[in-house]
Order: C-alpha cells, then sequence, then structure tokens
C-alpha cells in the first residue's frame, strides 16, 4: 500500500492542477499592439508557461513528497556516488552498427519520396535568406533572420559541398540532418548506459532502448519528434555527456561546451536560448560537485566566444544581431502564440497526453534518483535530470505554439527519457525469472547478442523498404538525384507561369519585394530582397515596420507582389502604415491572381 501512495498523491497532484488551470491568468498588457490570437482573446503570453509548469511541478512535488515520507526502506541516502563511464566493447560494436545501418537507410532513401510540391512559406525561409547572405555580403543588416543567420541559411554548408543550392538541394540536406540526429542520439543513448552501475545486461539495455529512441527520428515524417533544427542541441547535449562521465581530462571540452552559447544563437534564436538556460542548470550542477576546473572553462569560454565575436563583427552587425534577437524574444508569443486547450478538454487530447507524459516521465526519474537497490552513479542521475530539464525547456514551444506539429516535435527529448526507463525496468523485471538467468548464460557464452545485433538492426531499420535495399548500391543514381533536379519540377504550372511573367516584369531590377507570406519567390526569380525583411510577417507596427518603410524608400523597388497564395496576414493589421505606405506609392499593375502586382507611382 505504501509503494502506491506516491502514485495516489500525483493523481491527486494532477486532478488540482487540472481544476485551477483556467484560474492561473495573469493581466494582458494593454500596451502591447500585436495581433494574434492572444491579443484578440487578452491573454498574457506568460499564462500557457506558467499553467504548463505547474500542472507538471505540482504533482511531481507531491509524488516526491510522498515516496520521500512513506517509502523510507526504499531510499538511497547516498545518492551522489560516482562512477565515471567505463568502456564496454560490446556496447561500442552495436553503436557502430547501428550507426552503420542508419547511414544505410540513409542510402536507400528513394528520392521519388522527396518530390512534393515547394512549400513557399516554410522552405522559402531557407531558400530567401540564403540568397539574401550570398548576394547582400551582409548578414543581419541584410536579412531579418526568422529562425536565426545559420538556420535560415543552413543551405551555406550545402552549397560549399554541392557548388550549388537548390530546392532539391535544401531537402536533401534536411534529410542529411535527420541522419545526423539519428548518429547523435545513438551516441548519447551510449553515454547514458555507460553510465549505469547496472552492468549485467548493459549490451542488451543499450539495443533495446537505442533502436526505440533511433525512430523518433525518421526520414519519411515532415514532423518529426526530433527534428533537423534540434542537432545543434544534441551535438551540445552529445559534449555535456562527454564532459560528465569521461575520465579524461580536456581543457578544449568545456571551452567547446561554452562556445555553444554563441554558437547555438547564432544557429537558432529559440534553440540558442534554451541551450543557455541549460548551460546555466550545467554550470550550477559542477560548481555543486566541486569541479571547478571545469566550471571555470566553460565560463571561460562563453565569454571568449562573445568577446571575440563582438570584437570581429562590425560594430552595425553585432548591433543588429542584438536587436533581431531583443525584437524576436518579445514579439514570438504574441506574434504566433495559440492558448494551450486545459488539460482533458475537449479536443486537448495530444495537449494532455504530452503534458502526462513529461509527468510519469518525472515520477519515474524520482524512483531512479532514489532506488535504494540499483545505487546508479551521480553521473547516470544527473544525465537523466539534464534531458527532463532540457524536455520541460524545449516544451516551451509546445506550449506556445500548441499546434500538432509544435506539440509533436518538442516531444523527443522526454519520449527518449520514457524510452529509457521502460527499457530499463522491463530488463530489470525479467531478469527476476529463472528462463531469463538461463538465456542470459547462454547469450553471454555464446555471445549470441552481437551476433544476432546486425539482424535485428536490419530487420528494425529497413521494416518499410526493403523493395528500395537496390537504392544503397545505386545511391548516386537514386536519392542523390534529387541534388540535380531544376527547381521548377516542384512548382505548380500556375506558380510557374506567374514566376516567369514576374521574372520579365523585374529583368531590369537589382531586387525584388514581396509584402505576402510566399517567401520563396525572391529565390525563384534570383534576385534579392530589397529590405531585410523576406519574412513580411516580422514587419510590426512599433517594433520594425517604421525600418521597413525607410529601407522601402531607399531601395525604392519598382515593383511589389503585393498578394499571392500565401496571405496568412493579408489583414495587414500588424503593418498598416507600411501597407498604407504601399498603396499611397503604389498602384495595381498586374492582377496575375492569386498574385497582384503593385508598381511605383512616377511622382
Amino acid at each position: 500500500m505504501k509503494k502506491s501512495l506516491p502514485w495516489l498523491f500525483l493523481i491527486f497532484g494532477i486532478i488540482f492542477s487540472t481544476l485551477i488551470w483556467k484560474h492561473i491568468s495573469l493581466p494582458y498588457d494593454s500596451s502591447n499592439t500585436i495581433i494574434g490570437q492572444y491579443s484578440k482573446n487578452k491573454i498574457n503570453p506568460l499564462n500557457d508557461t506558467i499553467r504548463g509548469l505547474s500542472f507538471i511541478f505540482f504533482p511531481l512535488l507531491l509524488y516526491l513528497i510522498a515516496f520521500i515520507r512513506y517509502n523510507k526502506e526504499l531510499i538511497n541516502t547516498k545518492i551522489f556516488q560516482s562512477n565515471p563511464s567505463i568502456p564496454n566493447n560490446g556496447i561500442n560494436l552495436i553503436c557502430f552498427l547501428l550507426i552503420i545501418f542508419s547511414i544505410l537507410e540513409f542510402y536507400n532513401l528513394n528520392y521519388k519520396d522527396f518530390l512534393g510540391e515547394l512549400d513557399v512559406h516554410h522552405e522559402g525561409t531557407f531558400l530567401t535568406a540564403q540568397l539574401n547572405f550570398l548576394s547582400k555580403n551582409k548578414v543581419w543588416t541584410g536579412t531579418f533572420f526568422d529562425y536565426g543567420f545559420l538556420g535560415n541559411s543552413i543551405g551555406i554548408f550545402s552549397n560549399f559541398i554541392f557548388d550549388d543550392y537548390s530546392i532539391g538541394i535544401q531537402r536533401f540536406s534536411i534529410k542529411f540532418l535527420i541522419l545526423v540526429n539519428k548518429i547523435l542520439i545513438l551516441l548519447i543513448c551510449r553515454k547514458i548506459i555507460l553510465s549505469l552501475n547496472f552492468t549485467s545486461e548493459k549490451e542488451l539495455l543499450f539495443l533495446v532502448f537505442s533502436l526505440a529512441s533511433l525512430s523518433l527520428a525518421s526520414f519519411y515524417e515532415n514532423v518529426t519528434a526530433f527534428h533537423p533544427r534540434i542537432f545543434v542541441y544534441l551535438i551540445f547535449t552529445f559534449l555535456v555527456c562527454n564532459l560528465i562521465t569521461s575520465n579524461k581530462k580536456s581543457s578544449l571540452q568545456p571551452l567547446l561546451i561554452g562556445f555553444f552559447s554563441l554558437i547555438s544563437i547564432i544557429f537558432y534564436w529559440d534553440i540558442g536560448t534554451y541551450i543557455n538556460a541549460l548551460l546555466l542548470i550545467l554550470l550550477i550542477y559542477l560548481f555543486s560537485i566541486r569541479k571547478l576546473n571545469d566550471f571555470f572553462k566553460i565560463i571561460s569560454g562563453i565569454i571568449i566566444s562573445w568577446l571575440v565575436f563582438y570584437l570581429f563583427l562590425p560594430i552595425s552587425e553585432f548591433k543588429e544581431f542584438i536587436n533581431q534577437y531583443y525584437i524576436i524574444f518579445n514579439i514570438s508569443d504574441y506574434l504566433i502564440g495559440i492558448e494551450y486547450p486545459e488539460p482533458f478538454s475537449e479536443k486537448s487530447t495530444r495537449h494532455t497526453k504530452a503534458l502526462l507524459m513529461i509527468i510519469i516521465t518525472g515520477a519515474l526519474l524520482i524512483n531512479f534518483i532514489f532506488d535504494k537497490i540499483k545505487k546508479e552513479s551521480i553521473e547516470s542521475k544527473f544525465l537523466l535530470i539534464f534531458l527532463f530539464i532540457s524536455s520541460i525547456v524545449f516544451f516551451k514551444s509546445g506550449l506556445t505554439r500548441s499546434d500538432g506539429p509544435h506539440i509533436k516535435y518538442t516531444s523527443g527529448i522526454y519520449t527518449l527519457l520514457i524510452f529509457f526507463f521502460i527499457s530499463y525496468y522491463l530488463i530489470n523485471f525479467l531478469s527476476k525469472f529463472q528462463f531469463y538467468s538461463q538465456l542470459k548464460v547462454f547469450i553471454k557464452k555464446k555471445n549470441i547478442l552481437l551476433i544476432l545485433t546486425p539482424i535485428i538492426c536490419f530487420l528494425f531499420i529497413f521494416q518499410n523498404s526493403y523493395s528500395n535495399l537496390v537504392n544503397i548500391v545505386n545511391f548516386d543514381k537514386n536519392f542523390y538525384k534529387i541534388t540535380k533536379i531544376d527547381d521548377y519540377e516542384f512548382l505548380e504550372k500556375d506558380y510557374y507561369q506567374f514566376l516567369q511573367e514576374y521574372k520579365k516584369i523585374t529583368k531590369d531590377e537589382n531586387c525584388v519585394q514581396q509584402f505576402t507570406d510566399d517567401n520563396s519567390i525572391p529565390y525563384l526569380v534570383g534576385k534579392p530582397t530589397c529590405t531585410k525583411y523576406f519574412v513580411t510577417a516580422h514587419i510590426i507596427k512599433n517594433w520594425t515596420e517604421e525600418d521597413f518603410i525607410n529601407e522601402l524608400k531607399i531601395s525604392e523597388p519598382n515593383f511589389i507582389v503585393y498578394s499571392s497564395k500565401i496571405n496568412w496576414f493579408k489583414s495587414r493589421n500588424n503593418a498598416p502604415g507600411a501597407d498604407k505606405f504601399i498603396l499611397k506609392n503604389y498602384f495595381l499593375y498586374k492582377d496575375l491572381s492569386p498574385w497582384i502586382i503593385y508598381k511605383k507611382k512616377n511622382i
């Protein structure tokens, strides 16, 4: 009965958190002028964050108190015992085989599966951002980045490799990042398992845990739990795992971790912010266990990276970098926020499930930390705590933009933790049975597990694509072929016709400008944008609108695409001054509905 009490307290905490959900409501900021769902419904953006955190941590706090109060005999009071990572040749071999099979899976992809129509809004943010960078010879002063400089301009690396850039190359690059994620997931899983004191079944535990975790990064899903952008966090986390579990002291590794304070923000505004928050958690941990050498080296890495960045970057670029970060940080919630639905309410199944999974993960983590029988190492405990905190930090994106895709692609970290605990406790449970002990002796004696691993990997990884196996030996004629496909193969006929007409109209122009959410137009006509605002959603009254108008006055484009198929912000309510300026200084030139082109008046 005593073992069940913490779970009863947890359930009570969830019920109570659900009842008070709507009562957590901060006053709306009436000075806000950004129009979105939050402003229309007079919602403070902090509401969802505070509600989500209270819903997660209140039940977990009750669970922790009850667990300590009623299960003292199960609690390990020496939870801070060290056990640095010990090499394991079996795990290393399994990890190597899984990496090889993941690479083969990438080679096995069929290019025909990725020939869908161009997403002119989302894919356009990558295509046009890089065009601006290469054409303008400027960074932040030339482009207002949606995701972040390197995140929006990820094609720079593809350009270096292929000496070209296209829609096909962009899609190839995104799938390659999924492969990178798979490899990093495997390396992180390996570090977690090696850090455990639980030694007798590590190889089997790693195989089960890693195979399950690999499914979180899918080549075939448009929205996957470990999305391509998260590779920066995974690299950072792998370095943290390596620092925490390694016996070897390295001066460069802590410095490199510190460099990620800057590197991550240069890649992605949001992920960079999350990583900086996690850096603080890491520093607190290192200070608390008196690893002051690593502590000060990380701080040195942070200071050195930002100082060098400041000294070598032109002051105008640095100021604009800070300005863009400040603006994105302040406007994003109001601009794209969708109120998180009350748990267990109508149409909140996905949202409630996500919160409950995080809570269950937290409860299992508490059990793991205080387990008196297993007595796992402080290294393994910190890595799992670090991942758990990461899952909550990243879930901020799901709390803010609470649609299906955002809920899913913020689910990767806590789902990976659930896979770990399921694997860990399942093998613990099975080890109590005699048949398992006999099977374990047989496996170890004959090394059957290592013999079966390639077969298991093959059956698991290629389960949906056996018919494509010939692609592996014809990679240059198969998936690599997508990098050779002409951009216009990804366009609908009417869109292609519009672009041909627009190219003729703007043939003598040095730049082009759209006032719609079709971010692909500048790239597809091969001209940079006349202002830094290629994502027009970021033209906002009292924030960027005046700057946009000023840049428009300086560049004086003769033509503006005023309307297109994608007009999510077509009411222009967030940029009334910009809309008024265009209508005053431009006239309707061509109606190629749904594309409307305006021309500058001769005054």
